[in-house]
């Protein structure tokens, strides 16, 4: 009798006790850098790991990092760009000056190729260049800024809304970190844009204008990593790619990638300003990743199948059931002091268990930052008790409402009890004999 209750007992222990006794908020923090830039994301682009935020998903004006989005459409609609002859026409030009926008430097008259336009518009960043991508692709500035904001839809870039092709500042042009981050990952995939984005120094084919050709210096590359520096210089090991931008309202913006310690990085900042006037997102950009360079890397924290705790299973044959990792831990990830391994692993579990089944949890900290989650699954399997199939088979019967079938056995059991006991005995009359 005291087996069965015990049994039924067992039934109804709670399944969702999680084992946490580490606090991740007593982990060392990692260093809070001194930036320029308001907005902040770097990642991983291979992995969509998130190692620095701050308020990426807020709004900014992107200014003319817009110019990501005007180049990557015309490389996608202009097929052979550098076959593709398009003149420039004061009707392209209008406005610009006025605007102050900055420009490669084509005027009326000058034939160039669409790839020299894709150059111009990412390497010294000239609005002459997107308004001549634009016109040539789609009409109008106008018609072409309807196919800048369909690809945003397409890319999830849900808090972005382009005005202009350039970043010209409008209060109705805005975008995040976030979003652009989506576009620049969608562009590092295309070949033609990342040869263009990390070209140092173009010369296009020669136009009534510049009969030798108009030469472009890339407005990122120029500022690092150069032994004969015309400004000044930033020392960024690694870096690759990268398009800038400035408007007073937006300030410096500037959208990049680096590879830093088996790690390809894409850093989004902007409203960044500092004095004397040069990029203040460069600046940024220099200590970010530099930073994760020297504290930083790629690498297995834990491996496959490595044991991490028991869990108990009630109503089983077996009783326990070991827990494994469902796959490498691998991360970028600090020094082995400030990487912590949390588990979350449950204190019951109920039968049946099988095989691979999910039921716990390791969180992996970078200092106090969650670097990512990773499963835990059963290593073997454990098999319900006869008692406890039949008691899964009366919650079928009855609905759920196993307590009927429960009380039920106990009362049976309780009078099956009282029946088996000895009943009083009575004294047999003695039988009188004549």
């Amino acid at each position: 009798m005291i087996s069965v209750l015990g049994a039924l007992c067992a039934c109804f222990l709670p399944s969702d006790i999680m084992a946490q006794e580490t606090d991740p908020s007593d982990f060392r923090p990692a260093y809070e850098m001194p930036l320029y830039c308001d907005y902040v994301y770097l990642i991983d682009a291979d992995t969509g790991q998130v190692l620095l935020d701050r308020r990426s998903d807020e709004r900014m004006y992107p200014a003319s990092i817009t110019k990501v989005m005007t180049s990557i459409i015309a490389i996608e609609k202009i097929p052979h760009p550098e076959r593709v002859m398009i003149e420039m026409t004061e009707e392209m030009l209008e406005g610009l000056e006025e605007a102050k926008a900055n420009r490669a430097g084509f005027g009326p008259g000058d034939v160039a190729s669409a790839l020299d336009y894709i150059y111009g518009d990412l390497l010294p960043s000239g609005a002459d260049c997107s308004r001549a991508l634009a016109f040539y692709t789609a009409g109008s500035e106008a018609g072409f800024v309807r196919l800048m904001n369909q690809k945003a839809a397409e890319l999830g870039m849900d808090s972005t809304h382009f005005v202009n092709t350039s970043g010209l500042h409008d209060d109705d042009h805005y975008s995040t970190c976030q979003d652009i981050a989506k576009l620049y990952l969608y562009c590092m995939q295309n070949e033609t844009f990342m040869e263009a984005a990390s070209t140092l120094y173009y010369t296009s084919v020669p136009t009534k204008n510049y009969p030798a050709g108009l030469g472009m210096d890339n407005y990122v590359l120029m500022y690092i990593n150069q032994e004969r520096p015309k400004y000044e210089n930033f020392k960024i090991p690694g870096f690759e790619a990268g398009k800038s931008g400035y408007t007073i309202e937006g300030q410096y913006t500037l959208v990049s990638n680096a590879s830093v310690n088996g790690m390809n990085l894409v850093l989004v900042n902007g409203h960044g300003y500092k004095e004397p006037h040069y990029p203040a997102s460069i600046d940024d950009a220099e200590q970010i990743y530099n930073w994760f360079r020297k504290h930083y890397k790629r690498r297995t924290a834990a491996e496959k199948g490595q044991y991490a705790g028991t869990a108990r299973v009630t109503g089983s044959e077996t009783g326990t059931v070991d827990l494994v990792l469902a796959e490498d831990v691998t991360l970028d990830l600090p020094s082995e002091a400030d990487t912590h391994l949390v588990y979350d692993i449950p204190s019951f579990v109920k039968a049946p268990v099988e095989e691979g089944e999910v039921l716990g949890r390791l969180d992996v900290y970078a200092y106090d930052r969650l670097a990512g989650s990773f499963d835990l699954v059963a290593e073997g399997s454990a098999g319900r008790t006869y008692f406890l199939t039949l008691t899964r088979a009366a919650e079928r019967i009855t609905g759920g409402r196993v307590w009927i079938i429960s009380l039920g056995l106990i009362l049976l059991g309780i009078i099956f009890a009282v029946m088996s006991l000895p009943g009083p005995v009575k004294k047999r009359k003695k039988r009188k004999h004549f």
